[in-house]
């Protein structure tokens, strides 16, 4: 399945990334290592939301997790 994580960068800026889990949490990785995402919005704020692409249409994914900041997981 194809996700989109819309999250709001360091400068308060909505961003998106768009792929595999895996690839957006290699693209978060690089993300985070650069100080491109501020790690407070994610740990307290939850400044993100998980999407998946199903059938054309975007869905809420109810149960994707941020495990070990800034890895999701989907169950």
């Amino acid at each position: 399945m194809t996700y989109v994580l819309l999250y709001v960068n360091q400068d308060q800026k909505p961003c998106y990334i768009q792929g595999t889990v895996e690839q957006i949490n290699a693209k978060l990785r690089t993300l985070w290592l650069n100080g491109d995402i501020d790690p407070d919005d994610w740990e307290y704020r939850g400044s993100w939301e998980m999407l998946g692409i199903e059938n054309g249409e975007l869905t809420p994914i109810e149960n994707a997790e941020v495990i070990n900041v800034p890895q999701f997981e989907v169950h």
